[in-house]
């Protein structure tokens, strides 16, 4: 069972790198099986066609940012806390897979997200719904101002780092990076700035507190 279940995940690694460079159409099964070694049949055998394997990539990489979460999120975490660890989160997953951006690029480009759909929706029900639960309670609590959409709010948080990512050859140019995009050490510092922004939007007028940070996305350029 183990053997088999690394099987498949080596599938899905080698699958997902040649989506992001090839895109989904240029890639065959038969690139897949010679770059992770197996063969055809066997690919099939675990994914009944390659639209069902490039769904299942999706779905996995939007799974990795919810366990993330998960991973950083308790049942009794502040709002302030389920902010910060919905950034983190997405920060630590694209961090440390560098070609995740173009995928999702090429998703959103390509097909308008057609595939990615029902794990975004996944998503939207468990961790995005956490976190607008999170911004109506410090809503509630009046340490997030009553003047915001928690929805919108919601939106705003998860899209700091989306656009970093998703438009990353832009964001290399303004960064001073060029077209190549952020760095990784550009990404985690923009992760630890973008959370501590999103604070400071989301909290009242009299609430607002400085929320220093050792990381910060100018000392992470040259």
């Amino acid at each position: 069972m183990e053997r088999s279940q690394a099987t498949a995940e080596k599938i899905l690694d080698v699958a997902e790198r040649l989506f992001a460079t090839r895109g989904s159409s240029a890639t065959t099964i038969k690139m897949i099986a010679t770059e992770s070694q197996q063969n055809s049949a066997l690919i099939y055998y675990y994914y009944d066609s390659k639209a069902t394997l490039y769904r299942h990539v999706l779905e996995r990489v939007v799974a990795r940012i919810a366990a993330e979460a998960a991973g950083r999120i308790g049942s009794q975490s502040t709002p302030d806390a389920v902010v910060t660890a919905v950034v983190e989160s997405q920060v630590a997953v694209l961090a440390a897979n560098p070609h995740l951006p173009v995928l999702l690029a090429r998703e959103l480009i390509d097909w308008k997200a057609a595939h990615a759909e029902p794990a975004i929706r996944s998503l939207s029900a468990g961790l995005f719904e956490r976190l607008r639960l999170a911004i109506e309670e410090g809503q509630r609590a009046g340490t997030f101002t009553r003047d915001i959409n928690p929805r919108f709010a919601a939106v705003s948080v998860v899209a700091q780092v989306g656009y970093l990512v998703l438009a990353s050859p832009v964001a290399g140019i303004l960064l001073g990076r060029g077209p190549e995009g952020p760095t990784v050490d550009d990404v985690r510092a923009f992760g630890h700035h973008a959370a501590a922004f999103a604070l400071s939007a989301l909290r009242s007028t009299g609430s607002r507190v400085a929320h220093p940070t050792n990381i910060t996305l100018e000392n992470a350029l040259p």
